[in-house]
């Protein structure tokens, strides 16, 4: 057995899963859900209630997490929320929740294999420092037209009928800066004062595409692939 210290409790379990036990411990405290000293165990020496069956608990694979409100019995009871009991069982423990005929909310029981040990502990180390999402910028084509009529009427001499909004703004920067590298890396001299219209134009001469200034599916799809940018149409 091993004393696996989480959560602000200690438990006792089985050592192969002690590791296991602590990573979904420190879970269960990520999620919000706090964990009770003295209403938390694991390694018991004892049979199942009622019978003379050795528990799980007396083989260190049982958890029991917060007694007095999980409480075993013949009605359901539990505060637990369900993103707890998921984390769980995503990483191979059964939930006494989802006994039948005496729930035992409070109980968590690993009924994974020795040689799942490792990958469940992956998993729940994921689920701990989960992965920063690898999302882009959006790229939003039709913002790129709003912003093309814009400077087309400014070139033609006409008052705008269109306006952009203070966020709308801020991604043309993006767009306009991302413009400005891609052509960096062609060797073309980049103009941060030109209007966006003539920073289109000079983008697509520079990576072979028609060099009308519309910054239509073509351009847009070169802008994205090249800056990393991920389409909202």
């Amino acid at each position: 057995m091993a004393t696996v210290a989480a959560a602000g409790v200690k438990v006792r379990v089985r050592r192969e899963i002690a590791a296991l036990v602590q990573t979904l411990l420190q879970v269960t405290e990520k999620l919000g859900y706090d964990v009770k000293v003295g209403q938390t165990w694991g390694f018991a020496n004892r049979p199942i209630r009622g019978t003379k069956t050795p528990s799980n608990h007396s083989w260190g694979l049982a958890v029991d997490i917060n007694s007095l409100s999980n409480p075993m019995g013949s009605t359901f009871k539990t505060d637990l929320p369900p993103r707890v009991v998921s984390a769980w069982e995503s990483c191979g423990f059964y939930w006494g929740g989802r006994y039948e005929n005496r729930p035992d909310a409070m109980h968590f029981e690993y009924i994974g294999r020795p040689a799942d040990v490792a990958a469940h502990l992956a998993k729940a180390k994921a689920l701990l420092n989960p992965a920063p999402a690898a999302v882009a910028p959006p790229l939003d084509l039709s913002l790129l037209m709003k912003q093309w009529r814009i400077d087309k009427a400014a070139r033609a001499g006409q008052k705008p009928t269109e306006s952009l909004s203070a966020s709308e703004a801020h991604w043309v920067s993006w767009y306009r800066r991302s413009y400005g590298i891609l052509l960096t890396r062609k060797g073309v001299k980049y103009d941060g004062r030109e209007t966006f219209l003539s920073l289109t134009q000079r983008f697509q001469k520079a990576y072979g595409l028609v060099a009308d200034g519309i910054p239509g599916p073509k351009t847009a799809d070169m802008l994205r692939r090249l800056a990393g940018y991920r389409v909202q149409a």
